[in-house]
């Protein structure tokens, strides 16, 4: 399995908190220590995934599109 795919398998695994996908689209999950051993466990840190949100909860759908791991989010999930 290639590291995009595994990335996408550990975002895409995440419990979501909150999400809206209006004209400002986002996908909230909770900022715990849970979550982020997940995202670490494939090489994402805690400092990334807090660039896009805060020390409460975090967009995944900023996170997996910005850097690049999604092209398409289908289905309720990353591709």
């Amino acid at each position: 399995m290639n590291k995009n795919k595994e990335i996408l398998n550990v975002i895409n695994s995440l419990p979501v908190f909150e999400q809206d996908g209006g004209d400002m689209p986002y996908i909230l999950v909770e900022n715990n220590p849970k979550n982020i051993s997940k995202l670490e466990s494939v090489g994402i840190s805690k400092e990334t995934a807090e660039k896009y949100g805060d020390n409460e909860y975090f967009c995944i759908l900023a996170l997996a599109f910005s850097e690049g791991y999604a092209e398409e989010f289908v289905d309720g999930k990353f591709v």
